[in-house]
């Protein structure tokens, strides 16, 4: 699964200037895809599914717990997610380029707070984290602490959730609703059943049936989140390239916002479409596709080469 998303992965890269998948944020679903791959391996060893005793490392709880599984793993998966949301929020609803200062600080607050969850968490006794179980060659977690990660997770989710709601209203330009309330719903339910596994069902540490279905479905449904927004522009760009990106622009075209952009829609050489700023500019909440300056200027979310 992971092997095919990062060949899909690579390809995207290499045609990341093509807009239809540039509004997608090509890079930050490549660090996304790392995210998911650090979670994965957090849980399969954190999870009993590995002998730990025969690497020095692997004993080291804190690291594959702390780091792989919490922090680089869901912890960054969930805050990107939430990331997201938010520049939607700010590109539709206030109508402006999600880039330069608020994209550095926006950046900056999620990556500190992660990185200080983790520094913060290793400095704690093992005691009161997470520690190597020799004789069930497991790492046995803290409650506490786990009940800490999970708050951690489900303060984000509920912040998402309110973006989601108050985007609700928003028309879009290309299924980003879709996208929005698909993937929230998904990854909504995997850290609910990882909540129920670790607080409810007593049975789970000592269960290999639910640990594995623990690990497939917080990555089944991380790779479906994956495609629901990027299936779309993929097999566009591999089969439909002109095609699709004549549709793209024409739909630019109705929202009647030409003024707002420099573009060359000949599909025989490079297309370029240029994002011009208007700061009083704000978004039309009544157009038929929906906005046209938040749709290109979420290509910008997370690049800085157009300048303040």
């Amino acid at each position: 699964m992971y092997v095919f998303e990062f060949i899909a992965l690579c390809y995207q890269l290499r045609n990341r200037d093509y807009l239809p998948l540039r509004v997608k944020n090509v890079p930050v679903m490549f660090s996304l895809y790392f995210g998911g791959v650090s979670w994965l391996l957090g849980d399969i060893f954190t999870g009993g599914l590995v002998h730990l005793g025969q690497s020095p490392v692997l004993r080291n709880c804190k690291f594959t717990v702390i780091w792989l599984r919490v922090c680089i793993g869901a912890y960054y998966v969930t805050s990107i997610f939430a990331l997201r949301c938010y520049s939607l929020y700010y590109v539709f609803c206030k109508g402006k380029a999600f880039k330069g200062r608020i994209l550095l600080l926006s950046l900056g607050v999620t990556g500190l707070s992660i990185v200080a969850f983790g520094v913060i968490s290793m400095l704690l006794p093992a005691r009161m984290t997470v520690e190597y179980e020799e004789i069930l060659d497991m790492c046995n977690f803290n409650h506490t602490y786990v009940l800490c990660v999970l708050v951690v997770i489900w303060t984000i989710w509920a912040y998402t959730a309110v973006m989601s709601w108050k985007m609700r209203k928003i028309p879009f330009c290309f299924n980003e609703r879709v996208e929005i309330f698909a993937t929230f719903g998904i990854l909504l339910i995997v850290s609910l059943l990882n909540s129920m596994c670790l607080l409810v069902i007593s049975i789970y540490p000592a269960s290999l049936g639910w640990r594995t279905a623990l690990v497939y479905t917080n990555h089944v449904g991380a790779s479906i989140g994956y495609w629901v927004v990027m299936w779309e522009p993929t097999y566009a760009c591999m089969f439909h390239r002109d095609e699709y990106f004549q549709y793209w622009i024409n739909i630019l075209k109705e929202d009647q916002m030409e003024r707002e952009y420099e573009y060359s829609s000949n599909l025989n050489t490079d297309t370029t479409l240029n994002l011009i700023e208007y700061p009083d500019i704000q978004f039309k909440a009544h157009s038929t596709h929906g906005s046209t300056l938040g749709s290109t200027a979420i290509s910008d979310i997370y690049t800085t080469d157009h300048g303040n």
